[in-house]
């Protein structure tokens, strides 16, 4: 793996992880909406989706890990 590579590598999983940031921080505000809410406004269904993404995105950055570990044993 040449040093660009490694970069890019780098680049995609701090992008990844800045994502997963920005969903954690969705999904703390509507908890505190709804907690502070004595109406159903969709909520819960909201905070469902958004944890569904914040797996995903985790499950993205390992995957990007792991091509990064493969790629640097192929060199």
């Amino acid at each position: 793996m040449i040093a660009s590579e490694k970069t890019v590598d780098n680049q995609n999983i701090a992008a990844l992880i800045k994502c997963r940031i920005k969903l954690i921080e969705q999904r703390r505000a509507l908890a505190k909406r709804d907690a502070s809410s004595d109406r159903n406004e969709g909520y819960a269904e909201r905070i469902v989706s958004i944890q569904a993404g914040i797996d995903a995105t985790e499950r993205a950055i390992e995957h990007e890990r792991i091509l990064g570990v493969q790629a640097s044993q192929a060199a």
